[in-house]
């Protein structure tokens, strides 16, 4: 299982140089874990 931090996502979304080592855990659906904490948190920045 992976389970990825608001960290993880932001700099997934952004494209920034730390993306592709994200992207591994990120695209394996079938073991992700997204706790609800960091949903929340994830869309706070990018609402911003």
């Amino acid at each position: 299982m992976n389970v990825v931090d608001s960290s993880a996502w932001l700099s997934y979304f952004a494209g920034d140089n730390n993306a592709e080592a994200f992207s591994r855990p990120i695209e394996d659906v079938n073991k992700l874990i997204v706790p609800s904490i960091t949903i929340t948190e994830v869309f706070k920045c990018i609402l911003r």
